[in-house]
């Protein structure tokens, strides 16, 4: 009787409810157990945190969906720089390699114009021994040179005429066509002489000429070879400057934290204008593999977990590297062989 009373009072309660409360109608009671009225809110709650998990959900999935938009549009606009960075890379290597054949082709001209110079030179001698020669034909009886002499000597019908000291004496009916003949030779010789004397200095100043071009390339290489090594020099500065900053997986920013690929991504690009990959193994098949021995500031050096490689750094000289190491870590300058590097890329192009 008592079990009946309590449950009569304490587990069903009484509800009222008012149906078109302005009408003059009787309102509508009805009695529920108090876990009946546990499940109906209970039920309300569930069906009220679903409704607002889906609608969180929901808008986080348009979040999601807006990031990935704009990370394709990103993506899309790195792939066209990628490609406008390969084909200048193509245009500059085709470039170094078409001066490249300019100065051989110029030192070739060179050589040449240094033999032909020697070889002008050495016939310019012949021909002054040759003068020289003639010069002692043309000597009258007192050793004085000259044509009026000779002239002279043949309408005064000298008989002979001396040939150096050895006193080769000619005979006075040979000796008009001697003179004429030693005559048209000496003016033939003085104007090979002349023509061989221009022909030296069109080759003289032609080679001076090249010179100039030589030294142009040469100084030209020099200067593009100094603004390499500056360009290296400010890789490995700019990245010691992050040096103790966060290391964060997935960064992008040394400022804010960033992972190995992330930072040499950062430090090349900034300074360089050189596009990398993301991540450590994409980074790995860019550019030209160089020697340990070989290898020079601002070149990037991979390691390897033994299947793959999953981590870079950047050589800054003397067996040394600067990368974003670990979260424990941070960004930090290491000795290159703290691990075994399997790659060492020079990405700069020189």
């Amino acid at each position: 009787m008592e079990w009946k009373k309590f449950k009569k009072e304490r587990i069903s309660l009484n509800y009222t409810v008012m149906l078109l409360p302005h009408s003059q109608k009787k309102p509508i009671h009805f009695k529920t157990p108090v876990w009946t009225f546990g499940l109906v809110f209970l039920a309300i709650l569930a069906l009220s945190g679903a409704c607002l998990f889906f609608a969180g959900s929901r808008h986080q999935l348009a979040q999601v969906q807006k990031e990935k938009e704009m990370l394709e549009q990103e993506w899309e606009l790195l792939t066209q720089q990628k490609q406008l960075a390969d084909e200048e890379n193509e245009n500059l290597r085709q470039a170094r390699e078409v001066q490249a054949q300019e100065l051989q082709e110029l030192e070739q001209r060179t050589r040449n114009t240094i033999k032909e110079l020697e070889e002008l030179v050495e016939r310019e001698d012949q021909i002054r021994q040759e003068l020289k020669m003639q010069d002692i034909l043309t000597e009258d009886d007192n050793g004085d040179p000259g044509p009026e002499g000779e002239e002279s000597a043949l309408r005064q019908g000298a008989s002979t005429t001396a040939k150096g000291t050895g006193g080769v004496r000619i005979a006075s009916t040979a000796l008009p066509r001697v003179y004429a003949e030693n005559t048209a030779s000496f003016r033939a010789i003085q104007a090979e002489l002349s023509f061989l004397q221009n022909s030296l200095s069109e080759k003289t100043g032609e080679y001076d000429r090249y010179l100039t071009l030589i030294e142009d390339k040469k100084e030209a290489v020099a200067a593009e070879k100094a603004q390499k090594q500056a360009l290296r020099v400010a890789i490995v500065s700019n990245a010691r400057q992050y040096i103790g900053n966060a290391y964060v997986y997935g960064g992008n920013d040394p400022h804010t934290g960033v992972d190995c690929s992330g930072f040499t991504r950062y430090i090349l690009g900034h300074t360089a204008d050189v596009y990398l990959n993301r991540t450590a193994a994409e980074q790995s098949t860019q550019g030209r593999a160089v020697s340990p021995e070989d290898a020079r500031p601002g070149d990037l050096v991979f390691y390897s977990n033994g299947r793959s490689v999953n981590h870079v750094a950047i050589y800054a000289g003397n067996g040394r590297v600067v990368h974003a190491s670990n979260e424990r870590v941070g960004i930090t300058e290491s000795d290159m062989y703290y691990r075994t590097p399997v790659r060492i890329m020079n990405v700069l192009g020189d």
